[in-house]
């Protein structure tokens, strides 16, 4: 199933014998253009950047995928990991983290089922071209290509070449150009305190210490945690997987048939309820080569982390980890039960208890895989509570310091761009938590960018969503909106929101994910646009937040123009219509942000392990 070996050099293919194609970039097609490929040819493709052009020629290649489409598939996936799981765990010798690992990797799998759903017939047997894309990526590798390789692997007529983007950049995540005084009153003094304990602690010998917490990851909570143990005489002990090793030689015996055998049943019945029948057998075939490198790859990392989480009877320990709830958690997990050592994991952002679409995430929440869950309300602890994966016992202390620290995001008076949007408007080539295609969603973007941004009569910063993981090879055609805009300037640095919000006096931002938690916490005016099929509100948080922020629903009559003649009024009128909303916001922010609204969260959490299992 390797790239590099499907792949064939230009030289070795007539691109001009082909009349259907597949393709997801601008820049490889007009590259296929110059070496031979009809202009007359169907191109099929997904990206935003190439069904913007409206050539006749190019073609949505979801475009079976309506709303009331996407809805009916959605709702089904909650009950198919439940049902996954319970197979998965009927198998003798499997357990818990291994049955999670079978569900999570059926829920994973979706987004190739979703792709098989786009082919029809013709794409099994007849003449077809692949134009993959390589270039610069994230952290995951490239996921710039659609897996019709490996779909249409079958097909004796299909062929598949690659194109290397040329003058190609791609940046990540990053803080430079952020002062290190923005950055530490972002991320305080307790942030000190846990980088020196952890390199403090290496130096000390180990007989000092009876108590002890293993960080394989972090996040702002848990740093505000370790960094309060510390100072009560707790070792902190950061451990890394530094290299995972190959998988390709481990065997897995009879685990892959015996689940197999167990879930194929579930699995067929949707795959044939979603593919043309020449897909079927490709896909199920898929399928299980997924399941098995899932499979191989929790090997694997159970076998890391042994090497590197290992009981010592002389010391009381537990693991403090960041978004357990994926293959590498449940390796921990594993670990970890085997050691008798309980893991523990604390709230990464505000999004399970604001967002009606997580439900079909449930079985990724942490609580799924974690002892001990400290959340920043009790919202989302109910929610939690009532899934069918829970296992957590679970404790509310608040918002970490980070979040509460915004409050103190004093405006900037000299700015003369008082307006942010903070877009969230991430592509996922498939299935994502929307009910629109990746296209629509840019149609969405553009529509704000030109019918609401664009005729404001203020200043207005687009701020782009800092993507680590690169998804489309060409630009996001909705920027080349927001650079055509006399009054719209451009940031397309890939720096966090946070470092960013006292440059600004009315925030703007959309869909229900964390990114709204930050902006929520400022104190700021706060206009919410809640998109009823992408990644929407949950009934009772768009009731409350209502009330406590401004919210614009784009399902809504005249919806443009009524945010646009919101947020064309006064940038003075606008804060003191946020402040009558003061009472009202109190209660939202308890209810669906942060039960303590004045900090220590940090020390709640750690006061607990201390009474309760240091002891």
């Amino acid at each position: 199933m390797s790239l590099h070996n499907k792949t064939k050099s230009v030289k070795s293919v007539d691109l001009s014998k082909y009349t259907t194609v597949f393709c997801d970039s601008l820049q490889a097609l007009e590259w296929a253009y110059k070496n031979g490929l009809s202009e007359s040819a169907i191109i099929k493709s997904s990206s935003p950047a190439m069904l913007w052009s409206k050539e006749k020629n190019i073609h949505n290649v979801e475009a079976r995928w309506n709303i009331n489409e996407l809805d009916k598939f959605q709702s089904t996936i909650q009950k198919l990991t439940k049902d996954v799981f319970n197979a998965a765990l009927s198998v003798t010798g499997v357990e818990r983290e291994l049955a999670l690992v079978i569900s999570r990797s059926t829920y994973q799998f979706q987004k190739v089922l979703y792709k098989a759903a786009c082919l029809d017939a013709d794409d099994f047997t007849k003449p077809r071209l692949f134009i993959f894309v390589d270039g610069k990526t994230g952290p995951i590798g490239n996921i710039m290509n659609s897996a019709w390789d490996q779909l249409l692997l079958n097909n004796p007529s299909f062929s598949m070449v690659s194109y290397t983007l040329k003058n190609d950049d791609w940046k990540m995540l990053t803080t430079q150009g952020v002062s290190y005084w923005q950055r530490f009153k972002v991320a305080g003094y307790e942030t000190l305190i846990y980088r020196l304990s952890t390199k403090l602690t290496k130096r000390l010998p180990n007989w000092i210490f009876n108590k002890e917490v293993i960080m394989p990851n972090e996040n702002e909570l848990n740093i505000e945690i370790a960094s309060v143990l510390a100072l009560h005489g707790v070792k902190i002990s950061e451990v890394k997987l530094d290299s995972i090793s190959n998988d390709d030689d481990i065997a897995l015996d009879n685990d892959i048939t015996e689940l197999y055998k167990a879930v194929y049943p579930i699995m067929q019945k949707r795959v044939e309820d979603w593919v043309v029948s020449s897909a079927v057998e490709i896909t199920m075939s898929l399928f299980k080569s997924h399941l098995e490198k899932q499979l191989k790859q929790f090997k694997v990392l159970v076998s890391e982390y042994e090497r590197v989480i290992v009981k010592n009877s002389t010391r009381k320990q537990f693991v403090l980890a960041n978004a357990p709830g994926n293959i590498k958690g449940y390796a921990l997990a594993y670990v970890c039960r085997k050691n008798d050592i309980l893991l523990m994991s604390s709230q990464h952002g505000v999004t399970i208890e604001i967002s009606k679409a997580h439900d079909i995430m449930q079985i990724a929440f942490d609580n799924s895989v974690s002892d001990i869950m400290f959340s920043y309300n009790s919202r989302i602890i109910d929610i939690e509570k009532s899934t069918y994966f829970d296992k957590s016992k679970h404790y509310c202390v608040g918002m970490p310091l980070r979040h509460i620290r915004m409050k103190y995001s004093k405006k900037n008076h000299k700015s003369s761009t008082p307006i942010v949007y903070i877009s969230t408007n991430l592509y996922h080539m498939g299935l994502a938590l929307s009910s629109k295609t990746d296209y629509i969603k840019a149609l969405d973007e553009q529509s704000i960018v030109l019918l609401v941004l664009s005729k404001l009569p203020h200043k207005v910063c687009y701020k782009t969503y800092p993507e680590d993981n690169r998804r489309y090879a060409d630009p996001d055609p909705v920027l080349s909106s927001v650079k055509n805009a006399d009054n719209i300037e451009l940031f397309s640095d890939k720096i966090d929101m946070r470092y960013l919000i006292s440059k600004y006096s009315v925030l703007v931002t959309t869909c229900a994910t964390s990114t709204l938690g930050w902006p929520i916490m400022s104190g700021k005016p706060v206009v919410f646009i809640n998109q009823k099929y992408n990644n929407p509100l949950t009934e009772d948080a768009h009731a409350s937040i209502s009330k406590g922020a401004f919210v614009f629903d784009d399902c809504d009559k005249n919806f443009h123009k009524k945010l646009k003649d919101f947020l064309s009024q006064p940038i003075e009128y606008i804060e003191k219509l946020w402040q009558e909303k003061e009472s009202d916001r109190k209660e939202m922010i308890v209810n669906y942000f942060s039960e303590y609204t004045d900090g220590g969260a940090g020390k709640r959490a750690a006061k607990i392990i201390l009474r309760n299992y240091l002891i």
